[in-house]
């Protein structure tokens, strides 16, 4: 449910350009590299469309959790990429 502002209040998103990079280099290369790998080793093109869908994810996946072992920050953390569930006003 989204917070209750007043009439002269307003947020900004600040979405910077590391991000929007690290999101398209994400979804362009690893979707190719999925549907390929999966349609050359599985004979499929049903199945390599569907690769190219979980590889982004594994990817993402795979980096949230290296960046929550290594401990850093929060605030480079790659949940705007895999969609935030709580917009947090920066």
């Amino acid at each position: 449910m989204p917070n209750q502002r007043k009439n002269d209040e307003f947020v900004i998103y600040v979405v910077t350009l590391s991000h929007v990079t690290r999101y398209m280099s994400i979804e362009f290369i690893g979707g190719s590299c999925g549907y390929i790998i999966a349609q050359r080793a599985l004979q499929s093109d049903l199945l390599g469309m569907i690769g190219s869908i979980l590889a982004p994810i594994a990817i993402r996946r795979v980096l949230q959790w290296q960046q929550l072992k290594s401990g850093n920050s929060p605030h480079l953390s790659l949940r705007s990429l895999s969609g935030a569930r709580e917009l947090n006003p920066t």
